[in-house]
């Protein structure tokens, strides 16, 4: 076979962007590389097959799961052929690979590794039909034939979910083909990875040629509007008690290591404190070295003075002797400090008294939060009651247009009562006990299913539309239930039984499905669900992306759709930051875009939700769940709110905000501007008084006049750079905003002189606004999301606290009595070479006025890190520069 049949076409009208991306097809692919970033829902993967139809070429397509891969087949039979029957030219079995063959990353990696990778328990549920592990022999021959098909295309679909050895077995196919085109089609690129695996996933899919926002989509209607929210918990009595038992004596421990006489000694005469030395130690632990600083100061001993004064800091900036120091300050001091030996008094006592509370994990003392105390955050059984209260909220405001997904990460089918065991206690968080709350508690509101690969649960009156599908299945009463039965297939694919139950549940004999993330988390099509409850605790943001997924979609004859997704956090009501499921949360909402919840803007982040911010108290969790309930029945406001917002942007732009507290002291208008008249004022008075002392000295009056008028005249002269300079920062630079932009164009010039950006500065455009609460919101006018995103990271390296830089930059201000040194450090990127550093101290002192620039790797250069070091350490709890998506 040469090519497709002719004749073959999709069978509705394209989207308006996938129509433009296909308009401009032959321009992206002239490198035979597409690269397409795409929401989920948005049509990925018919556009996908629309390329490779026109390319017309042998074609090899590898997805993440089986069902994706079975997806790729449905959709081009039904949409393409239009037709029932998958034609023998397509196939979804490497073993026997035909013109158009579909795989997954997996099966790849089984034919070309010896054997197969072990799969997580999470992941089991989508493991029905891989292919098993081939004899060498046979293996080989299989190889032979997949390259006999001299594949041209190679679709990659979702490539970030490459591991290691996926993505090994993935560019080592490629290399095999002779001059492939690839199709790279994916939600989520790993934009919050590290350079190198950045770089692994660029090597494989090529430069990003297009990307398709959700709010575009939701401009368009090809996606429906939808909202986040947080319901939130405190753990269940059980859970709260070890919690709170631990919080008290870890308070003790700090307590009683400030009256430990015997320990203040040992920290007292510590090298590191007696002595100016040990500076590579100081430095590569600087941490320790401060936590011993903010002891000693705390209990009043006078031995901090002296090393804290290479700080050139007030007292008033050391943080106090909190639970945090007091870790760093344990955790060194009995694991790997040299110079004390932990096998003597006190320290021998204090590791008896950690270990007896469970306080050191993996040779590190733990007093805010152990891993035990995070699991129990996560895996909190107080979220089936939250899960209870959002299906008994939502049902109420929907009534029969519910369609309620909620998604786990496992199953415990153990979990299911036997007879007589109706109220068997529920104690963790999986498909069962989410089923069994609910029906416990809302089963006369709703209609509950449940669908996982290996348990399968329908109300009894869904029965007869099973029995209309022609599947084969026995159906078996619920023993503590008899209003549900327990499904079990006969000969059924896992590809047929989902269909089969996703058109229960859209037709309503089902209104809340509980399901695993693995089988319904990515790649199941139900357009219907129009809410979802995430009850799943990986934390990874591009899971969560493509779990919104599924609610996100626009559904055929409903204009109206809106999607509430609903996120579960526990709260440690003790903790400042929330709790380690609070932290968790925040973070993967950095790249979750949204509408904000008050103001017309769409934005990335948790703060868009506007609702109370740690600590946590039982009141702050009430009054965020009522807040969050009178949100969610507003879908229509919802609709309105979107398409206002919509309409104010153009595209999504990669933003920083920045605190005008934060920002160091060269930003400080009034301190530059000041120093500058001051140093003007005096170059010109000692010119005056030196010539006017030149005319006194001959006593005449004319001559002392003369003089005085020459030496006004020379004084302005010489410090006529100063005024000039003052003068021009006065009209031009009189602003934090302006300040920052001068700051923000070194940085932005130099990275696209070394090659990192690829647009020069005067093709785009660094805009800076103030904002309210006395930040600062910076963003690129143009650039990829790639570019924007480098660009804004080496801005934060350069503004947020010192951390561990190749290059410094000491600016020094002020003579003799007043003095003050200030340190930036060079942006990683830039830092990576020394030429590259130098071309941006050149552009620095250009700009910004004369700086040193110091490399902090040889002996020098690193006593000057330390002292940076810790006076960032100094300013612990600055609040950080934060990034951002935002339609703009």
């Amino acid at each position: 076979m040469k090519g497709f049949p002719e004749g073959i076409q999709f069978c509705f009208p394209w989207r308006s962007y996938q129509a433009e991306v296909l308009r401009h097809l032959d321009k992206h692919l002239a490198n035979q590389h597409l690269h397409l970033v795409a929401p989920p829902g948005s049509g990925k993967t018919v556009l996908g097959l629309e390329v490779i139809r026109r390319l017309n070429k042998p074609t090899l397509i590898v997805a993440p799961t089986l069902a994706i891969r079975n997806q790729w087949a449905d959709r081009f039979t039904a949409l393409f052929l239009q037709q029932k029957e998958q034609p023998d030219w397509i196939s979804t079995d490497i073993k026997n690979p035909s013109f158009l063959t579909i795989t997954t990353y997996q099966g790849l990696y089984a034919l070309f590794q010896d054997t197969l990778e072990q799969q997580e328990e999470s992941e089991l549920d989508d493991l029905e039909e891989e292919e098993m592990p081939l004899e060498n022999d046979a293996k080989q021959k299989a190889i032979e034939r997949l390259f006999q098909q001299n594949f041209q295309t190679l679709v990659l679909d979702e490539a970030h979910h490459l591991r290691t050895n996926w993505w090994k077995t993935t560019i080592h196919i490629r290399n095999q083909l002779e001059n492939p085109s690839i199709i790279a089609l994916t939600a989520t690129p790993p934009y919050d990875v590290g350079k190198a695996e950045w770089d692994k996933y660029m090597e494989l899919c090529g430069p990003i040629d297009e990307e398709i926002e959700i709010a575009a989509l939701v401009k368009e209607g090809d996606l429906c509007p939808h909202q986040d929210y947080v319901w939130m918990s405190a753990p269940a009595p059980k859970e709260q008690e070890p919690i709170d038992t631990f919080h008290k004596e870890a308070e003790q421990i700090r307590t009683e290591l400030l009256e430990n006489k015997a320990f203040q000694s040992l920290v007292d005469n510590h090298p590191w404190i007696a002595s100016e030395a040990f500076v590579e130690e100081k430095l590569a632990n600087y941490r320790y070295f401060i936590s011993m600083i903010v002891y000693l100061k705390e209990i009043g001993s006078p031995a901090w003075e002296k090393p804290f004064e290479v700080m050139e800091e007030k007292a008033a900036a050391l943080p106090s002797f909190d639970l945090e120091w007091t870790e760093e300050l344990l955790s060194f001091f009995i694991y790997q400090d040299k110079h004390t030996d932990p096998k003597e008094e006190p320290i021998e006592s204090i590791k008896k008294q950690l270990t007896a509370i469970r306080a050191i994990e993996r040779r590190r003392v733990k007093l805010i939060a152990t891993r035990s105390m995070q699991r129990k955050l996560l895996q909190s059984s107080s979220k089936l009651d939250s899960i209870a209260d959002i299906v008994r909220l939502e049902k109420k405001a929907q009534k029969e247009k519910l369609r309620l997904v909620v998604l786990a990460d496992y199953i415990y089918k153990e979990d299911l009562p036997q007879a007589g065991e109706e109220n068997k206690p529920l104690i963790r968080l999986g498909v069962v006990p989410i089923f069994e709350k609910l029906r416990r508690n809302v089963a006369n509101q709703c209609r509950l299913g449940v669908l996982t690969g290996s348990v399968v649960i329908v109300p009894n009156q869904a029965i007869s539309l099973l029995e209309k599908s022609a599947l084969e299945f026995t159906a078996e009463k619920l023993e503590h239930d008899d209003r549900y039965s327990l499904i079990r297939w006969k000969g059924t694919s896992r590809q047929e039984m989902v269909k089969v139950m996703t058109d229960i549940f859209d037709h309503g004999e089902i209104d809340v499905l509980i399901g695993t993330t693995a089988l319904l988390g990515e790649g199941w099509d139900a357009p219907c669900v129009n809410t979802l409850i995430l009850a799943s605790y990986v934390g990874s943001f591009m899971l969560t992306n493509q779990m919104r997924g599924r609610a996100i979609r626009s559904e055929q004859g409903n204009q109206d759709k809106a999607a509430n997704i609903w996120h579960l956090v526990c709260v440690d009501t003790y903790a400042l930051d929330g709790g380690y499921d609070y932290q968790s949360l925040s973070r993967r909402f950095q790249s979750l875009t949204g509408v904000d919840a008050e103001l017309p803007v769409i934005q990335s982040g948790i703060d868009r939700l506007r609702m109370a911010k740690p600590l946590f108290r039982q009141k702050t969790i009430l009054e965020t769940n009522q807040l969050m309930a009178e949100r969610a029945t507003e879908r229509t406001r919802l609709h309105e709110r979107w398409q206002e917002a919509v309409q104010k942007g153009e595209k999504k732009r990669e933003e920083i905000e920045v605190s005008t507290s934060q920002l160091p002291p060269i930003f400080m208008f009034r301190n530059t501007l000041k120093s500058l008249l001051l140093i003007c004022g005096a170059i010109f008075l000692n010119v005056l008084y030196a010539v006017g002392e030149y005319g006194y000295y001959y006593e005449s009056f004319a001559a002392i006049r003369s003089a005085l008028i020459w030496g006004f005249v020379i004084g302005v002269v010489i410090s006529s750079p100063f005024w000039w300079r003052a003068l021009r920062i006065f009209l031009f630079h009189s602003s934090l905003e302006s300040r920052l932009k001068q700051v923000t164009e070194i940085v932005y010039k130099t990275m696209f002189e070394i090659g990192l950006l690829e647009t020069p500065l005067k093709e785009n455009k660094i805009i800076i606004n103030k904002g309210g609460g006395g930040s600062l919101y910076g963003y690129l006018e143009n650039g990829s999301t790639e570019e924007q995103k480098l660009f804004l990271q080496a801005v934060q390296q350069l503004l947020d606290p010192i951390d561990n830089p190749r290059y410094l930059l000491h600016r020094q201000s002020g003579k003799r009595l007043w003095v003050r040194h200030d340190y930036h450090a060079v942006p990683e990127e830039i830092g990576r070479k020394k030429e590259y550093a130098e071309i941006f101290a050149k552009k620095w002192n250009k700009r910004m006025g004369k700086a040193e620039m110091i490399f902090t790797r040889t002996p020098e250069g690193r006593k000057v890190l330390l002292k940076a070091r810790l006076r960032a350490m100094s300013a612990k709890f600055m609040k950080r520069s934060e990034r951002r998506s935002v339609w703009k």
